[in-house]
C-alpha cells in the first residue's frame, strides 16, 4: 500500500504558512520573475470576488479595492517542502518528493496499521505545521495520489480529507474523466462524446480509443486503469530547519519581532521533535532597510526542545540590540543534535540547568557589559595583574573535564575576588615566609621620596614614617606599542611595625597589600 499527501495551492500555502489573518482575505499569487506575471493560484475570497486563475494584477485589483498581491517566495516553498518531506518521513523511511506539494509514501512492512487513524495523524501533524493537506491511500502511487485529489474535491466542506481506497474498480468509475489530466483537445472530444467519468472512459475499451485518440489514449487507458505500478525514487529529507519572513511594514519596535520569532520557534521545534532531534544551535538573521545583514550565533548549552528556554534566550540578546534601520526581513534557523545524557560521579556536582544558568550570564553581561562577565584567565606577561575575561565555556570535551579535575587539586582558586589564582599562588608557595594579602583595588597613597626611597607614608591604612625599605624591584613590558607599562615595588616596614607592599606606576603610588 501506498500514501500519498496532496498539500493543494501549495505556492499560496506557503507563502501564507503560519499567518491565519490572510487566509480569510483576498490574496492572489503572483510570479514576478515572469514576463507576464499572472495570478497564479488565489484564496476563497478572492475567488468570491470574480478573480480567477490567469489575470493579470491590474485586472485583479479591479475587482476589489482589498485585494493582496502577494508575489512567490522561493524560500517559503523551500521551507513548506522541507517541513513536508520531515512530516512524512517520521511515517515510513521510504518517501519521494513527487512534485511540489506532493509527497509518496510506501508503507510496506509497517505493522498493524489502520490506514484511517493513519490517515488522521498525518492531517494532524501537517495542520500544526499550518499545511492544509489531503491525504490519499492506494495500492500504488497513481491510485494514492488520485484518492487524495478525490478528498480534496468530495470533501471540501469537511473535515474528513483523507481517502483510502479499498476497491479499486468502484473508485475509478467514479471519478471524473478530468483526474486523469488529459489533454485539453482530448478532454474536448471526450465531453463531446458524452464521457464524463473514467468508468464511462474504460468502458469504451483500450484498442477502439487507440484508433480514434491515438497514443495518448493507452497513456490515458493505463491511468484510468490504475493497475500498474512504479518505484519510488526515494529521498531523504534535508537536515536545514529554517523559516523566514519579508514583512510588508518595517519593523522599529521588538514587540512584532517578538511575536513572530515565538512562531517560527513553534514551528521549527515540532519539525525537529517529528525527527527525533533536538535544538543544538540557534541562528538569527535580521535585514535591514539599508546596510549589511545581522547574523547571529546561539549555541545552545544543552541541547533542548523547550521552546521557553530558547525563546528566553532570543529575548534576552533582543533586548540588547539597536539597530540604525528598521527591519525588514527575519530569518531564524535550527540546528539539529541529540540530546546529551551524561553519567557523573557520585561526589562531582554539575550544573542542574545549563541553559538556565546560561540565561543568567546573557542577563548580567547585558546589564554590565559582555566584557566584564565571564572566566579569568592568566596572560602570558610578567605584568601584575594581567588577565582576560573568556567566555564561559559549559559544553567540555572529557579531556578538558580531567585536565580540570587535575588543576583543582593544586590550584588555589579565587573566583570570588575576581582575578587569576596564579598571581597568589606565587605569594603562598613559600611555607616559612610571610604570605600577602592584596588590597582589591589597591589603595592610592601619599609617599615622600628621598634619595630616590620611601620615607613616609599616608593613606586610609597606614600613616607615619617609614622605618626600613627593601626595594625597588623594576619590571616593565611592552615597549613596541601604546600599551607600554612599568613599575617599581618596594617592601617596607611601617612605624607600627607592620610590612606593607608600594608600588609605582608612573608617578602614583599605590599600597598593594600587607604582609603576615
Amino acid at each position: 500500500m501506498y500514501a500519498v499527501i496532496y498539500v493543494p495551492e501549495f505556492y499560496l500555502q506557503a507563502m501564507l504558512r503560519g499567518d491565519g489573518r490572510l487566509e480569510k482575505r483576498p490574496v492572489v499569487l503572483i510570479d514576478e520573475t515572469a514576463k507576464k506575471p499572472v495570478v497564479l493560484q488565489l484564496t476563497a475570497a478572492a475567488r468570491a470576488l470574480g478573480i480567477c486563475e490567469g489575470m493579470s494584477s491590474t485586472q485583479a485589483l479591479a475587482r476589489g479595492m482589498h485585494v493582496l498581491i502577494k508575489p512567490r517566495s522561493a524560500a517559503r516553498e523551500n521551507a513548506a517542502t522541507d517541513a513536508l518531506l520531515q512530516c512524512a518521513y517520521s511515517f515510513s523511511p521510504a518517501i519521494e518528493a513527487t512534485a511540489e506539494g506532493v509527497c509518496t509514501l510506501d508503507l510496506a512492512g509497517l505493522p498493524n496499521l489502520q490506514y484511517d487513524e493513519l490517515g488522521a495523524e498525518m492531517l494532524q501533524r501537517l495542520g500544526a505545521l499550518n499545511l492544509q493537506a489531503r491525504v490519499g491511500i492506494g495500492e500504488n502511487p497513481w491510485l494514492a495520489l488520485l484518492a487524495a485529489r478525490a478528498a480534496g474535491r468530495e470533501n471540501r466542506e469537511s473535515h474528513e480529507c483523507c481517502r483510502v481506497v479499498t476497491d479499486s474498480m468502484e473508485f475509478l468509475n467514479a471519478l471524473p474523466i478530468d483526474s486523469i489530466a488529459p489533454m485539453i483537445e482530448t478532454l474536448c472530444i471526450l465531453k463531446k462524446w458524452g464521457i464524463h467519468t473514467v468508468g464511462q472512459f474504460v468502458a469504451l475499451g483500450k484498442e477502439p480509443l487507440a484508433n480514434r485518440l491515438g497514443p495518448e489514449a493507452l497513456e490515458l487507458h493505463e491511468r484510468a486503469t490504475a493497475s500498474a505500478t512504479r518505484p519510488l525514487k526515494l529521498v531523504r529529507p534535508p537536515d536545514t530547519f529554517e523559516e523566514s519572513v519579508e514583512f510588508e511594514h518595517e519593523i522599529e519596535t521588538i514587540e512584532p519581532l517578538l511575536f513572530v520569532l515565538r512562531r517560527f520557534l513553534e514551528q521549527l521545534l515540532l519539525r525537529l521533535e517529528m525527527m527525533y532531534w533536538v535544538a543544538r544551535e540557534l541562528r538569527l538573521e535580521l535585514q535591514f532597510e539599508s546596510g549589511a545583514p545581522y547574523d547571529k550565533m546561539f549555541c545552545v548549552p544543552a541541547p533542548t526542545s523547550n521552546i521557553e528556554t530558547l525563546f528566553r534566550m532570543l529575548h534576552t540578546h533582543l533586548e540588547t540590540l539597536r539597530t540604525e534601520h528598521p527591519i525588514v526581513g527575519l530569518r531564524l534557523s535550527a540546528t539539529p543534535g541529540r540530546s546529551i545524557n551524561h553519567q557523573f560521579g557520585l561526589f562531582e556536582s554539575v550544573l542542574r540547568d545549563p541553559n538556565h544558568f546560561h540565561e543568567t550570564l546573557a542577563r548580567l553581561g547585558a546589564l554590565l557589559g559582555a566584557d566584564r562577565v565571564g572566566t579569568p584567565v592568566l596572560e602570558e606577561s610578567y605584568r601584575a595583574d594581567a588577565f582576560r575575561m573568556e567566555p564561559h565555556e559549559i559544553r567540555m570535551t572529557n579531556d578538558e573535564i580531567r585536565r580540570k579535575r587535575e588543576a583543582a587539586k593544586t590550584e588555589i582558586r579565587f573566583s570570588a575576588l575576581g582575578i587569576p589564582s596564579d598571581f597568589l599562588i606565587c605569594h603562598l608557595d613559600f611555607p616559612r615566609g610571610p604570605a600577602l594579602h592584596r588590597f582589591r583595588p589597591p589603595i592610592e597613597a601619599h609617599v615622600e621620596v628621598a634619595k630616590s626611597r620611601p620615607i613616609a607614608i599616608a593613606c586610609t591604612v597606614v600613616q607615619g614614617a617609614i622605618r626600613d625599605a627593601r626595594g625597588p624591584w623594576r619590571s616593565s613590558g611592552q615597549w613596541w606599542d601604546a600599551g607600554r607599562w612599568g613599575r617599581d615595588e618596594w617592601d617596607v616596614q611601617a612605624v607600627n611595625g607592620r610590612f606593607y607592599r608600594l608600588c609605582r606606576q608612573a608617578q602614583d603610588w599605590f599600597v598593594e597589600g600587607i604582609y603576615d
